[in-house]
């Protein structure tokens, strides 16, 4: 459903005030407050599909909460390990599940960090783990502090001090041998919000089993994944990125997007989809950027074949500035498609672009008068766009296509 989606951001500064990373925040729903499997899961959907890990934090640091689930393996991260710090939360049992958790993920290559931590005995094989430990200066009493410090420090980690609200506490914090410092005195958390859309939920079930079929072929997981513009939206979005490991690749097609994820990859996305979306897309609200596609594609299979899955990818990007109130440019600025795409949807150029155009005038009853600008001729056009329409209306309430 288009909307809004939010997401916190609240720097983490080092001894020269550089900003060594960003914490993201749920500013979510508040019914999920409280859940911290669905908090975490709705920040790193909106944090990473939806807005973009480089646009949320640059080159930094992003601190993610992990509740236990992310810890022991039940649901993945999906973050690159090189930019994640992995928060163990204050309220997460350390047992033995939990230990061996974190030492898979440090072993992967994520950082650990312990958050709004206070030292007990027991927790040195996690203290060992951890490379960063958060120490919460408001809710330790100040005589103690400086024994929290000398337990913490002496197994090597950075120390944070979070949630610093004066300067005075600053100061004293420094002289302690914080290393690290977050909190309102250096920077209150801003909010990230910006238009989005939300996959069917039917649509994201149907896709994870088939994925989970071996024997399902990719083009028909290409074909159920362009049954949901905003499941191509962001697919395109995190292959364009390297599937998740800050490369950056153009694309020139939704089918190119799922080939490069993987199946593995692309079940775990949808996991995670369903744990943190608490909308859900209407099928009507998608009829127009579906019909769009589905002519594109009609027309160009006629004229080059080779370029018909770009063809449905130009289409379907066309509508999103319908769903959710942003120009097609902006939306095309933050997906990894390759320039004949974007050339099509920015400056109707090329083929992809002539066709776009031709279906964008009949889709408004303003057809060509002898040829169209693509070079089919209009019965061609013509046909196309009735057996869209009657494509689009196949998928029926559920999102699905039609047998």
């Amino acid at each position: 459903m288009p909307g809004d989606y939010l997401v916190g951001r609240q720097p983490i500064f080092d001894t020269s005030c550089e900003v060594l990373g960003y914490e993201l925040l749920f500013r979510g729903d508040r019914s999920l407050v409280g859940d911290g499997l669905r908090m975490t899961a709705d920040v790193l959907v909106r944090a990473t599909l939806d807005i973009g890990l480089g646009d949320v934090v640059g080159n930094k640091l992003a601190f993610v909460n992990a509740p236990r689930e992310f810890l022991v393996g039940r649901q993945e991260l999906l973050l690159p390990p090189e930019q994640a710090v992995v928060e163990v939360l204050e309220d997460v049992i350390h047992d033995a599940e939990v230990v061996a958790g974190c030492r898979r993920l440090v072993d992967t290559g994520y950082t650990l960090a312990l958050d709004d931590y206070v030292w007990q005995p027991g927790d040195e094989p996690l203290l060992e783990l951890a490379s960063i430990v958060k120490l919460d200066v408001l809710a330790i009493p100040p005589e103690d502090l400086a024994a929290q410090v000398d337990a913490c420090s002496a197994f090597g980690a950075r120390l944070v001090a979070e949630k610093i609200e004066t300067y005075e506490q600053l100061a004293e914090c420094r002289r302690l041998g914080f290393e690290l410092f977050q909190g309102y005195v250096l920077s209150k958390p801003e909010v990230l919000n910006a238009a989005s859309l939300t996959p069917n939920r039917v649509a994201v079930l149907g896709l994870i089993s088939k994925v989970c079929d071996e024997e399902t072929p990719v083009e028909e997981l290409q074909r159920l994944v362009e049954t949901d513009v905003s499941l191509s939206v962001r697919l395109l979005r995190v292959a364009g990125a390297g599937a998740g490991r800050g490369l950056r690749r153009p694309l020139g097609s939704v089918r190119e997007a799922v080939v490069l994820l993987g199946r593995q990859r692309l079940r775990s996305w949808l996991l995670l989809m369903l744990a943190g979306d608490t909308g859900e897309a209407k099928p009507a609200q998608m009829e127009i950027p579906m019909t769009r596609a589905k002519a594109c594609e009609l027309v160009v299979d006629e004229l080059r074949p080779e370029l018909a899955d770009s063809a449905f990818t130009v289409g379907l990007l066309s509508g999103l500035d319908l769903l959710i109130g942003a120009p097609v440019a902006d939306i095309v600025g933050h997906l990894a498609v390759d320039d004949r795409v974007s050339g099509a949807l920015l400056e109707r150029s090329g083929l992809l672009g002539a066709v776009l155009q031709d279906v964008l005038d009949w889709e408004v009853g303003r057809p060509p008068a002898a040829r169209s600008r693509c070079g089919a001729p209009c019965d061609v056009l013509e046909r196309a766009y009735i057996e869209a329409l009657r494509w689009t209306t196949g998928f029926g309430a559920l999102g699905v296509r039609a047998a």
